[in-house]
């Protein structure tokens, strides 16, 4: 059980270490935004920028795939990094009056039997994807838009790759909670216990309740 946790640990440490490398793909996202607006506003007032070979080379349709490029490739390689650090929508309505064992199963078996398999079919038929648009030189299909785009089809099986692996490790954890020693049950159950959030949602309402009884008792 000790060795899972490594081993959940090292899972954890790739997908993490991906997305906070990949998350520095927003400053240019954005430079890439701003010069894109001030591009198309200066156009209003000097229309003669158009023939200039600044904008040929550059673009706005150019710079706009560019920005959905980098999107894409954010939105893809942080998937696994948003599951470890717990940051993916959750119906927190149902989840938070469960018990943590419940949790656990419930976190095991969307893990196994969903998340995996679903990445599996997206890393499989994506990879297929990209090699037949490498094949093809495919690019885009504005006539001033980027080339290579088997670049970005690349990034969704590889995204999926690290959301596997990040269900992998999720997995792993919640089976050390459900079956392993109580001394780990603390360490192994981060995805599961109530989160600090909720911890003060409970105190509130604890704090209310008691407050109720004592005007009752008044």
């Amino acid at each position: 059980m000790y060795g899972l946790i490594k081993l959940s640990d090292w899972l954890a440490a790739v997908a993490t270490g991906v997305g906070r490398v990949i998350a520095w793909l927003a400053v240019p996202l954005m430079l890439i935004i701003v010069v894109d607006i001030t591009m198309r506003k200066l156009i209003e007032f000097y229309p003669d920028l158009v023939d200039t070979f600044m904008y040929r080379e550059i673009g706005s349709t150019k710079l706009q795939e560019m920005e959905w490029h980098l999107h894409a490739v954010l939105f893809l390689l942080c998937l696994g990094y948003a599951y470890i650090k717990n940051a993916h929508v959750r119906v927190e309505v149902v989840r938070e009056r469960i018990p943590p064992r419940l949790r656990a199963w419930f976190e095991l078996f969307g893990a196994i039997v969903f998340v995996v398999p679903y990445c599996y079919v997206v890393i499989w038929y994506g990879w297929d994807f990209a090699e037949r648009a490498f094949m093809l030189n495919e690019k885009s299909s504005a006539l001033t838009g980027l080339p290579y785009r088997w670049v970005i089809k690349a990034m969704l099986p590889l995204g999926f790759v690290f959301l596997a692996v990040a269900a992998l490790s999720v997995a792993l954890r919640n089976f050390v909670y459900l079956f392993g020693p109580p001394e780990l049950r603390e360490e192994a159950g981060i995805y599961v216990e109530h989160s600090d959030i909720e911890s003060l949602v409970h105190e509130a309402e604890e704090e209310l309740e008691e407050y109720g009884r004592q005007q009752q008792q008044r």
